[in-house]
C-alpha cells in the first residue's frame, strides 16, 4: 500500500500541473527557513515522483540571501536521477548565492538555471507518447476510460500493464465523477520507464483515502475504498493542483509484471 503524494497550495508554496504537457511549475515565496525548507522538500518530492518531463521552480519571490536553499534543489535533482525519472529540474530567478553554491557543489549541471519564467526553454513535448480522452460526468465514463487505457497500453507496447492500468483509471474516473460532478480528462502516457495515468477534474478538493483501521474491513462499496485499490496497484500516486481543478495521477513501472 502506497501513501499518496497529495499537494495543496499554501501561501508560501504554490504548484500547477499541466498533465497534457508533462509540465509542473512550483512557486516558492517568503524567507527561507527550516519550516519553509520542510514544506518545499515535501512538495518537491511529490512533484518529482509524478514524473513530469520538466519541473520549473520559480524563485522570484524567495528571500534566500545566503543561498541555503541550494542543497534542497540539489537533493531534488539527485532524487530524480536515482529514481531513474527523466525529470528536468529548472530553477527560475535563483539568487547569486544559490547559483554560487550549486556551482561550488558541482550541481549546476544537475539543474537548469534560467533568469525568468518566460525564458525560452527546449520543448520536451515531442518526447512524450500519450493519448488523451475527454469524458462526461456520467457513470459510463469509467467504461470509456477502461477501453481507452487498454488501447493505449497495446499501442505503447505495455500490454502486461493493462489490468492494473484499467483498475486505476476506472477508480480514478469514477471517483472524480461521483465526488466532483465535473467533466474529466484522462491522459495516458509513457514517460521514460513508467506508464503515467492522470485524471483531471474541475475541483480542487483532494481525494480521501478511506481509513479502514485494523479491526473491521470496510464495505466494498464504501466511499474511498476504490482509492485503496489504486494505492495497492500503483507504483506511486497522488494529486496536484491544476489551473482548473486538480489532476489525480498514478504511475506504473513498465517492467512490472513483464515475463522474464
Amino acid at each position: 500500500m502506497n501513501d499518496p503524494f497529495l499537494v495543496v497550495d499554501s501561501p508560501q508554496v504554490g504548484c500547477v500541473s499541466e498533465p497534457g504537457r508533462a509540465f509542473t511549475q512550483m512557486v516558492v515565496r517568503g524567507h527561507w527557513d527550516g519550516r519553509l525548507r520542510q514544506e518545499v522538500s515535501r512538495v518537491l518530492r511529490a512533484c518529482v515522483t509524478e514524473a513530469p518531463r520538466m519541473l520549473l521552480v520559480d524563485l522570484t519571490r524567495l528571500q534566500d540571501e545566503a543561498g541555503e536553499s541550494a542543497s534542497t534543489w540539489q537533493t531534488a535533482a539527485r532524487y530524480a536521477m536515482e529514481a531513474k525519472l527523466q525529470v528536468t529540474v529548472v530553477l527560475c530567478a535563483a539568487g547569486p548565492a544559490v547559483r554560487q553554491r550549486l556551482s561550488t557543489n558541482g550541481c549546476d549541471q544537475a539543474v537548469t538555471l534560467v533568469d525568468t519564467a518566460s525564458a525560452q526553454m527546449p520543448s520536451r513535448d515531442g518526447d512524450i507518447r500519450q493519448q488523451h480522452l475527454a469524458l462526461p460526468a456520467q457513470p459510463a465514463a469509467s467504461a470509456l476510460a477502461r477501453t481507452m487505457v487498454t488501447d493505449a497500453c497495446l499501442t505503447f507496447d505495455v500490454a502486461h500493464l493493462v489490468h492494473p492500468a484499467r483498475l486505476i483509471v476506472s477508480e480514478l474516473v469514477a471517483n472524480a465523477v461521483e465526488h466532483t460532478g465535473t467533466d474529466v480528462r484522462l491522459w495516458v502516457s509513457v514517460r521514460g520507464s513508467i506508464l503515467h495515468l492522470a485524471v483531471q477534474d474541475g475541483s480542487r478538493e483532494l481525494p480521501h483515502l478511506l481509513d479502514t483501521g485494523h479491526q473491521h474491513p470496510a464495505p466494498i462499496l464504501a466511499p474511498g475504498t476504490g482509492l485503496r485499490l489504486v494505492s495497492a496497484a500503483a507504483t506511486a500516486w497522488g494529486a496536484l493542483p491544476c489551473r482548473r481543478g486538480k489532476a489525480v495521477w498514478a504511475t506504473l513501472t513498465k517492467q512490472a509484471g513483464r515475463a522474464a
